[in-house]
């Protein structure tokens, strides 16, 4: 989980703590995050195929 908090620290320019937030958001609403994933087109969007993984 760190090497996820420290790549969103370096790609999305967000403070550590910042970053620890938006993880534990994204695991209490993991539901509405992939519904919206799905409904949104972005999971076709994103790279290396990672979109079937939805």
């Amino acid at each position: 989980m760190e090497d996820f908090v420290n790549k969103m620290v370096e790609k999305v320019g967000i403070d550590k703590a910042t970053a620890e937030k938006v993880i534990a958001f994204l695991k209490d609403h993991s539901e509405d995050a992939l519904k919206y994933l799905q409904e949104s087109g972005i999971k076709d969007k994103l790279p290396g195929g990672l979109g079937k993984m939805f």
